[in-house]
């Protein structure tokens, strides 16, 4: 069964959590096992469902013992929901079966997103048993900073503002439920690092950048283009190092995996993500 947790049962199972979080057969994301995240970062996610209202994390107990436990949280303007924190040790389907009448219960008509990783077959098994349907398959990477200075050109590439998104609205192609459409975006633009490459006069492709994350790159007309890739990347590599981050995350898609590794990152795992309509 589901039941709350208490401030209590997170310090007792916060260990058995966390080992949990390392092993991708039995996690969900965010991905804790990447190398570079530590168990102090994975406390301090933990410890922030207790800081929002909007974030609660409920224990998995089966025949009288916890076998892990599931974070989430949600936006209620947004109908929008999402795990992050899915980490089961055993009776995988039994906690995503008593999730899903958790959600149908306290969030009716709100829109589950539920990220895992490739090797969490038992998970994803219990997804697509559920008719979950699948909106992305990719590849997790990961760019560390070893203190090399990037180099990146600048010919063609602007920052979007303002006074230019309507360029980058042109040609940020998303899918109709994806929650960080156009709109969503511009609201929150100082939030965002996003640029536009330009050839021939027209926008050829952007990039758009939250949190150390590389949230999407798209192209004119959607097709894909290494040279405009490679060139968009190794301006936000430059960008963040300067800034002083670690790493970069991005999620590639299997055309683009292979310049991804040419630019120096490495594959952590590959992602899936499952939306299920309440």
């Amino acid at each position: 069964m589901l039941v709350k947790a208490t401030k209590e049962d997170i310090e007792q199972y916060m260990d058995f959590a966390y080992s949990l979080a390392l092993d991708q057969t039995k996690s969900g994301y965010p991905l804790w096992s990447d190398g570079v995240s530590t168990k102090k970062e994975f406390a301090d996610c933990v410890w922030k469902s207790y800081e929002h209202e909007n974030r609660d994390i409920l224990l998995f107990v089966v025949d009288g013992a916890v076998e892990g436990w599931i974070q989430f949280f949600f936006m209620e303007e947004d109908r929008y929901l999402q795990t992050n924190g899915f980490l089961i040790n055993r009776h995988t389907e039994q906690a995503f079966t008593e999730f899903l009448e958790y959600a149908d219960a306290h969030f009716p008509g709100y829109d589950l997103y539920l990220g895992f990783p490739k090797r969490n077959t038992a998970a994803i098994a219990a997804l697509q048993k559920r008719n979950c349907r699948l909106l992305e398959e990719s590849y997790h990477d990961i760019y560390i900073f070893d203190g090399s200075a990037i180099q990146a050109e600048m010919d063609g590439i602007v920052r979007v503002t303002e006074s230019n998104f309507s360029a980058f609205r042109e040609i940020h192609q998303t899918d109709p439920e994806t929650y960080w459409n156009s709109e969503r975006i511009f609201r929150a633009l100082d939030a965002w690092l996003i640029y536009l490459k330009y050839q021939d006069h027209a926008a050829a492709g952007y990039v758009c950048v939250r949190n150390g994350e590389i949230f999407s790159l798209g192209y004119r007309d959607n097709k894909f283009d290494k040279s405009v890739y490679k060139a968009l990347v190794k301006i936000i590599l430059r960008d963040l190092q300067t800034a002083g981050y670690k790493h970069l995350v991005f999620f590639n898609d299997e055309e683009s995996q292979s310049a991804a590794l040419e630019l120096g990152f490495t594959c952590v795992s590959k992602y899936v993500l499952y939306l299920k309509s309440v």
